[in-house]
């Protein structure tokens, strides 16, 4: 199989991937039964009155994403540029979670006019987790270690290769996809670093389950990160491996390569799906309430991003949606490293 072929059925299974998350997300109104709009305890009738338009809106948003995707992958198959298909599910990928996350805060925003008023009123004490956390405490050192020792010698084996291959390399044919894997790597510690440091209040009534909701998800999110540093530590491995190999064994090389991968990655979508329910059951533990806004980050707080030092938190929950706070250090360094992403991947894909 050809490296295009590989894109098609990659593009296929990430539609496929994205029916069963529409699937999900279409449900998700309803976790916590008739009688709720995700966390927002409504009156009854909701659903058969103002409710239907909002929930019927909500459904609809989450189509917005197939209106960019079917334009784009029509005019990349009709040029036959077929390699820009990872760059469209990348993006998309990104697209649908952030999108997903502002559709639901929207369809919350107009239930809330019909909730229960009881449930409105915000909670008269919460507290704040005093238990430091840091990235190390939930950090394997074994398999540190392995990711570590097992990317220095794709480095030492590509240093090598440069330097005894009888054929000519330039840097960048030998070292780009590398550095590329190395600074995604980078990348998915720093979102490790922020799921970790990521605090919030919870309230005092019923704060085992909201903590035990809260700290199941992060390690959840933490698994799945080092499970895609592996991957992309695999990856780099490989490389070598495929560079030194005869022209001849390459397309067998690689669609071996792509079958194993894909084999893996069906495997790891089930076991997702499974752990993801068991996530929601433990959320569903908790009741959601309102929190009071001693901070007043409703109304500091502008979409989709704002600059409060006065409240150094990462996200902030305004009027209209979640807003970046460019006043935390770590929002400032994620631009950064967005801003150099961009900047790489120019820089390899220039034509010398």
């Amino acid at each position: 199989m050809t490296p295009n072929e590989h894109l098609v059925i990659l593009y296929l299974f990430f539609w496929a991937a994205r029916m069963r998350g529409c699937v999900r997300r279409w449900r998700q109104p309803l976790l916590r039964g008739p009688e709720w709009f995700f966390n927002v305890h409504v009156q009854p009738g909701f659903y058969t009155g103002a409710g239907k338009k909002i929930l019927d809106r909500y459904r609809m948003r989450m189509f917005i994403p197939f209106a960019i995707d079917i334009p784009c992958a029509t005019a990349i198959f009709i040029s036959g540029r077929l390699n820009w298909l990872m760059a469209l599910i990348l993006g998309l990928a990104a697209y649908i979670h952030i999108h997903h996350l502002n559709s639901v805060a929207l369809a919350e925003r107009q239930a809330r006019p019909f909730a229960v008023p009881e449930d409105e009123q915000p909670v008269a004490s919460m507290m704040f987790s005093l238990k430091p956390r840091r990235l190390r405490d939930y950090t394997n050192a074994r398999v540190e270690w392995a990711l570590a020792l097992s990317t220095v010698v794709a480095l030492a084996w590509l240093v090598r290769y440069y330097f005894m291959a009888p054929e000519h390399h330039t840097l960048r044919a030998v070292f780009g996809v590398p550095l590329f894997y190395l600074y995604v790597q980078i990348g998915i510690l720093f979102v490790k670093r922020v799921i970790v440091a990521w605090r919030a209040p919870v309230p005092q009534i019923q704060a085992e389950e909201h903590l035990d909701a809260r700290e199941q998800t992060r390690r959840y999110y933490l698994l799945l990160c080092d499970w895609n540093r592996a991957a992309i530590t695999a990856g780099l491995l490989f490389w070598p491996f495929l560079l030194s190999s005869p022209p001849a064994r390459i397309n067998r090389l690689t669609s071996i390569w792509f079958a194993v991968w894909m084999m893996i990655s069906i495997v790891s979508a089930v076991w997702v799906e499974i752990r993801r329910k068991r996530l929601i059951s433990v959320a569903l533990r908790a009741r959601p309430v309102k929190l009071p806004d001693f901070t007043g980050e409703s109304e500091l707080a502008r979409w989709p991003m704002c600059y409060q030092p006065s409240v150094p938190m990462l996200v902030l929950k305004g009027a209209r949606g979640y807003s970046l706070n460019l006043a935390n250090a770590l929002i400032r360094l994620g631009a950064a490293y967005v801003a150099g992403m961009a900047g790489l991947i120019v820089l390899l894909a220039m034509r010398r």
